[in-house]
């Protein structure tokens, strides 16, 4: 599995963990945005050369908090943040242990890594709604992939990391569209992504755009989401 680095502007990096896309604001504060699978939070460890003040978890699937367990072992003193619907779950032995298998199945069938996760020590510290901030980063509830899912922008240099609010893009070009809680707040927040019009438009798998490139990929997600519709 191969990490890129990429640095995306004077505050922001991202680094691409096979598929998933972890994005490293440094600022007075470091925050990390996306926790991942437990075989890609592991491999991320490997690379990063800068302890995290704050990890954002940006939703509830599994591919996106089991990474967790891993971050808070090697950084105990960070604070995991989330929105409060997610805080409610991590209590939850039967969530947990569906994170754990799906997590090992995943990681055994796209690496072939027998990847076990101590979900015990998934935690949550700091429970956001919209328009909370962490250090310089507002959080933007953006529903419809799933019920707590949480975009954050950065407003000064206009990234807008959003997870899987717009689809999932496809190695065809084409974007699966993912609104698997609530079509028409998955859609009504698609809208409101379009008109912020980010500079960069940082995704959770495969793709991070810049420029142009982010209102084109917006557009053709609304317009894949309604035919699909």
């Amino acid at each position: 599995m191969n990490v890129e680095v990429a640095q995306l502007t004077d505050s922001f990096w991202l680094y691409k963990v096979g598929i998933i896309n972890y994005y490293l604001y440094k600022g007075e504060k470091v925050v990390l945005y996306e926790a991942g699978l437990s075989c890609t939070a592991s491999k991320l460890l490997e690379e990063l050369d800068t302890e995290p003040d704050y990890i954002i978890v940006p939703h509830s699937h599994f591919d996106h908090v089991c990474g967790v367990s891993l971050i808070v072992e090697m950084y105990p003193e960070v604070k995991v943040v989330a929105h409060e619907k997610l805080s409610n779950l991590v209590s939850k032995e039967k969530v947990l242990n569906a994170w754990a298998a799906d997590n090992m199945q995943l990681c055994k069938n796209l690496y072939g890594l027998d990847e076990e996760v101590d979900v015990s020590k998934i935690r949550i510290d700091v429970s956001v709604r919209e328009k909370d901030k962490i250090a310089d980063i507002e959080i933007m509830e953006t529903p419809g992939h799933s019920p707590d899912c949480i975009s954050a922008y950065f407003r000064k240099e206009n990234v807008l990391l959003v997870s899987d609010s717009l689809g999932f893009p496809l190695s065809s070009g084409k974007i699966l569209p993912m609104f698997f809680y609530n079509f028409d707040e998955y859609y009504e927040n698609m809208k409101k992504i379009e008109g912020i019009k980010p500079y960069v438009l940082g995704l959770a798998h495969n793709k991070c755009l810049i420029g142009e490139d982010c209102d084109k990929f917006v557009e053709n997600a609304i317009s894949e989401t309604i035919t699909l519709y």
